[in-house]
């Protein structure tokens, strides 16, 4: 596991990650964390600030600057970013004499350098020197937290034997091992989230040890996420995200948690998370909705095609109805992206468009996929559009009836999907029925009036 994880935070690019990773581990051991980062706002070299006690048992005040990989010798006084002593000196100057939090004016102020990755030998030198001199002048302590002391600290205090058993732990490696197979299909990492929040009696438990259980969820998924990216397969990460949004949602609306404010920060931090996802993924789909035909592997196969279509409709009309909502939860007008909307609803049309196998549901239960999008058409005011996406479903529907081939089977089953359409042990009239697509179909063109 600690390879895992220290494998994990080697992955992590953009300084926001680890920033947000840190607090999250800081409140695993028991730390009171005072400040997180914040962009646009001066930080006086200070990413995070914590209360907590430290390996010798007193309790300190943590001062963090974070800096992203290795550090080497342009790291320590360059012109970037990352250079580390230009945030020291900001810290000792400006931060401890003006930005130490009333009451906290006893306790001894901790500086650390925390970074994914590890201090090169030819900056050693130069931390040593300086932690000396500032050290004994301004007794402050100063320490250096790399990516294999993070991954030592993450296993302990959040992929603890409490919280995850053994058994547990090998259900997450198999996923990560298995993540990069197009079929794999995520079982361990289901039964791992499930068992984590509805089979160990976790609602009886302290909202301290629920808490960190939902933050053990979180990162989980994060680690998840990242190593699907490294296997250029995202729809797995898609997967993951949307199974562990519902399932964390469930687990506190059940057990009536969503009032409480710590819990609800992590529902929306997996919420966000699924729909950053959805839109990386709609990103990567785009360049072939915008072909003729270009997610329908030249049409070579008409039943494959179809599930492959209604597939790509319902997720990119997910994430556009994820992302509508995502305006009335933690956006203003201002922030919201309209120009992303706005993409969403130009490739669900051109989806549809270039795509005539939307014309032809092969299950019943595609009703799904097709009313997302409809909603959101809908919204968008899109009412000739969808009037003549009805009538072509309505048509190819009514034919391939009357054809005895390519009806809307009323299960999900594949095999009787083949059965139906290229066995001849049934009768296909014992498969050529529907529930509530046609139904439902009606239900909007009643709502639309398009009574014709």
């Amino acid at each position: 596991m600690k390879l895992i994880l220290k494998e994990y935070l080697s992955l992590l690019k953009e300084s926001k990650e680890l920033d947000s990773l840190t607090p999250e581990l800081l409140l695993s051991m028991g730390h009171d964390v005072i400040s997180k980062a914040k962009i646009g706002v001066r930080q006086y070299g200070v990413d995070v600030a914590s209360i907590g006690v430290d390996e010798d048992g007193i309790k300190k005040a943590f001062l963090f600057t974070i800096k992203e990989g290795n550090l080497g010798r342009s790291d320590w006084n360059g012109g970037s970013s990352q250079a580390v002593k230009p945030s020291l000196d900001e810290i000792i100057d400006d931060y401890i004499p003006t930005h130490i939090e009333q009451g906290y004016e006893g306790l001894i102020r901790k500086v650390v350098v925390l970074t994914s990755g590890d201090l090169l030998q030819n900056v050693q030198l130069n931390w040593s020197n300086y932690t000396k001199k500032y050290s004994k002048e301004n007794e402050i302590e100063f320490d250096f937290w790399s990516g294999d002391r993070l991954a030592l600290l993450m296993e302990k205090y959040i992929f603890s034997e409490h919280i995850v058993p053994q058994n547990l732990r090998s259900r997450f490696r198999k996923t990560l091992a298995l993540i990069g197979d197009v079929d794999y299909d995520l079982r361990d990492y289901f039964e791992y989230i499930d068992v984590i929040l509805f089979q160990d009696s976790l609602k009886a438990k302290s909202e301290k040890e629920i808490l960190k259980a939902l933050q053990l969820v979180y990162l989980s998924l994060n680690i998840l996420i990242y190593w699907t990216k490294n296997e250029n397969n995202l729809k797995h990460a898609l997967l993951a995200s949307e199974r562990t949004l519902l399932n964390v949602y469930g687990f506190l609306s059940t057990n009536n948690f969503l009032k409480k404010k710590k819990f609800k920060e992590v529902f929306y931090k997996v919420y966000g998370k699924h729909i950053l996802v959805s839109g990386e993924y709609s990103t990567k789909i785009y360049p072939l909705i915008e072909i003729e035909n270009g997610l329908s592997y030249r049409g070579a196969d008409f039943l494959q095609e179809s599930l492959t279509l209604f597939e790509q409709l319902g997720i990119l009309a997910s994430y556009g109805s994820l992302y509508h909502s995502s305006a009335y939860i933690n956006k203003t007008q201002d922030e919201f992206d309209y120009l992303e909307y706005g993409t969403i609803k130009e490739h669900i049309m051109l989806m549809i468009k270039n795509h005539k196998g939307l014309y032809n549901p092969v299950y019943d239960e595609h009703v799904i996929d097709i009313s997302l999008a409809l909603h959101l058409l809908e919204l968008w005011n899109e009412l000739e559009f969808i009037d003549k996406w009805i009538y072509n479903l309505i048509s190819h529907i009514e034919f391939a009836y009357y054809q005895g081939k390519y009806f809307p089977i009323d299960t999900n089953s594949f095999e009787d999907l083949v059965e139906c359409n290229l066995g001849d042990s049934k009768e296909t009239k014992e498969y050529i029925r529907t529930s509530t697509l046609i139904p439902t179909l009606a239900f909007w063109c009643v709502k639309l009036d398009l009574i014709e």
